[in-house]
Order: C-alpha cells, then structure tokens, then sequence
C-alpha cells in the first residue's frame, strides 16, 4: 500500500460487521509502538510440508494460495502484488518481490529477507514509522496488529492473507470491490481513482500471463527426485528452468501490454 491516510482506518482493520469502526480504529492506533517491530526474533524454521521455493516465486504463490482461500476472482490480488512490488529480475522474470520496502517516498528491493528487516529496523530507529513491507506492502503504521514481527510480515503466506483478508473487509465496508481495490491504497478520491486504473491494466496482463505466473509459482522443475530440497533450504532455477521461464515472460510482455510496475526501485 503506497499511500495510507488516516481516514483509510475509518474501516477498522479485520473488524467484525458489528463492531464500531472508529473504536477498532482508535484501539489499534493506541497500540502501536516502534519496539512492535524493533527486535524480530529469528525466523521459526518452516513446517515439514512447506515448499521451499525461491524469492521469484514464493509471492507468486503466496498470493494465488490467499485469492483461492478467500474466494477472490479474477486475480485482482495478483495484479495488486504487481501495482504494489512487482519487479523484472536480472533473469528477465515478471514477478512480485518478497523483499520490497517502501518509506519515505522511495521502494527498495533487497536480495535477502534479513536485509529488508534490517532496513526496516534501522528506518524505525530513525523514527519512520509509515513504511509499506513485502509482497502486498501492507504499511505497519496503519496495520499495527497485522504481523506479531517483521519477520512474519515479509513471509509471503502471512502477508498475501493478510491483505486478502482486508482487502475483503474493504469490500464489505464500501459495497462495491472496486471501490475496495481503490481504498487499499488511499482514503483521496484522486489517488484511489488514477490506483484503480493501474490495477485494471495489470489486471489484463495477468489474465494473458496466468500460465506463466502459476508455472513461476511452482517452483524450479529441476528439483530431481534423486535429491531431496530440505524444507529450509532455498533451491535455485536450473537453466532449463530459467530459460523457460524467460521465453514465456518475454512472449506475454511482447503483447500489447506488460505489467504496471511500481516505479523505479533501488536495488539493494
């Protein structure tokens, strides 16, 4: 979520139908503090079932596995992810990235999860405190109860939940889920207006590229039978794999359209 004003949270964050909107506004303003996410204590080590797959794929995934869980159609999740952290890697790969970071008017890519949370962490000490985090860019001033860390909030599962969840919650407060598509990023007619139309193109795109984005979203096809991935071990593409990959990303994006991505990043 680039832009988060206050009158956004007039919604109340995951409030019950029946529960006062501005006091679930105001209760969860009340609990915010910068050591919510100062010190994010290591990551638990995945469950045994988990699919280990690397950071072009696991917002891929994350995101479809939020959509089909939360009864969202049409991908519009999927084309946010896009809107909100989409990138096109050095392998010439359109996908959403796990480690995007946006404070302060500028997004930055990190490589590494632990780089992004330190980032984050040294931005906190500084006194930032609107910082939009992972695949959807949730903003953890506004969505204090959203992640127990900053760990949690850059996995790709809890963040992509999280924000189908509110993304819901929008729809159900402003009647309509465009309008709801509109919110998630601001509260200003203007801004939630020019959001929408960037969606609706990504929305397309993705709609042409769902082969392509489920087929990133499985992972490296090398993972031969003869070795076993751990679970917390990150498997790299093969080249069969990324060449693959590239020719179908190069043919969706040679169409008349290609993803909407944030503006230019810094790589970290």
């Amino acid at each position: 979520m680039r832009i988060a004003l206050p009158a956004l949270l007039c919604v109340g964050l995951l409030a019950s139908p029946s529960a006062p909107a501005t006091a679930q506004h105001a209760a969860q303003i009340g609990t915010w503090g910068p050591q919510l996410y100062a010190m994010a204590p290591p990551p638990a080590p995945p469950p045994p079932h988990a699919r280990a797959l690397p950071p072009e794929a696991v917002c891929i995934d994350a995101i479809l596995t939020a959509e089909r869980e939360a009864g969202l159609a049409d991908n519009a999740l999927l084309a946010m992810g896009f809107t909100e952290a989409g990138r096109m890697t050095a392998d010439r790969l359109f996908t959403v990235w796990p480690w995007t970071v946006n404070a302060e008017g500028q997004s930055q890519y990190f490589e590494t999860r632990d780089a992004a949370v330190a980032h984050v962490q040294a931005l906190l000490t500084r006194g930032v405190r609107s910082i939009d985090v992972g695949c959807l860019q949730v903003n953890l001033k506004w969505h204090p109860g959203a992640f127990p860390d900053l760990t949690t909030a850059f996995e790709p599962r809890a963040n992509a939940a999280y924000a189908a969840r509110f993304l819901a919650e929008l729809g159900r407060a402003h009647g309509s889920f465009e309008e709801a598509i509109g919110h998630y990023h601001s509260a200003q007619a203007e801004r939630r207006s020019a959001y929408r139309q960037r969606v609706a193109g990504n929305r397309r795109w993705v709609a042409h590229a769902i082969d392509y984005l489920r087929t990133l979203a499985a992972g490296p096809q090398a993972a031969a039978p003869a070795r076993e991935t751990s679970a917390r071990e990150t498997p790299v593409w093969g080249k069969a794999d990324l060449g693959r990959l590239s020719f179908l990303s190069s043919l969706y994006a040679s169409g008349p359209s290609r993803p909407l991505l944030p503006d230019a990043a810094h790589e970290r």
